[in-house]
């Protein structure tokens, strides 16, 4: 069973599959005190759902990809952020409630850092159609910028490293299409489904 505070951890991990993440580098990051967070730092390695590694007196902790059930954790942390982030944003979901292929958000109002002013970034994975969401976004007075990424085109630029692909990674909201989007990350990462 995965706690609230487990989440709130792993969470953290939604930036970067591969990284790692020491206790003192939580503290403001998450709601909890540097005690809870090392209780369930070693909770969570008990479960085998993160691996650690000692560097001199410090713990390093990872995502332990040979634990079975690693990657759907990681898909039900992604839609954890999707329900957060569309609590406030219902009109967002609604503008591409039909669409089939993977769209998220990025940028800052993936970071929650918007400004009144800001449009919406979204990315939007699979072929390219003639889908007019501009006129949506204003019929809900959004503003929306939209780069789209053919899926061997994305597979190409995440592995080249690509600035756009590596900011969106970094920072990202999947809307609609949340298990192919990790499928690719963890393909890109590990190597395997």
């Amino acid at each position: 069973m995965i706690l609230i505070k487990d989440f709130e951890i792993l969470k953290v991990f939604l930036n970067n599959y591969a990284g790692e993440i020491y206790g003192r580098m939580l503290v403001g990051k998450v709601r909890l005190s540097q005690k809870a967070i090392a209780l369930a730092l070693a909770g969570l390695e008990s479960k085998g759902i993160l691996k650690s590694r000692r560097q001199g007196r410090i713990k390093h902790y990872g995502l332990n990809t040979e634990y079975s059930e690693i990657k759907d954790v990681v898909v039900m942390l992604e839609i954890a952020r999707k329900i957060d982030f569309l609590t406030t944003r219902r009109n967002l979901a609604h503008i591409f409630r039909k669409d089939d292929r993977i769209v998220g958000v990025f940028g800052s109002h993936a970071r929650n850092a918007q400004k009144s002013w800001s449009d919406v970034d979204v990315f939007i994975i699979g072929n390219k159609e003639k889908e007019d969401y501009d006129a949506k976004g204003k019929l809900f007075d959004i503003d929306i910028s939209i780069k789209y990424f053919e899926q061997g085109d994305w597979k190409t630029r995440l592995k080249d490293k690509n600035g756009l692909v590596n900011e969106i990674v970094a920072n990202h909201v999947v809307v609609f299409g949340t298990e192919g989007f990790v499928n690719m990350l963890w393909s890109h990462y590990y190597g395997f489904n």
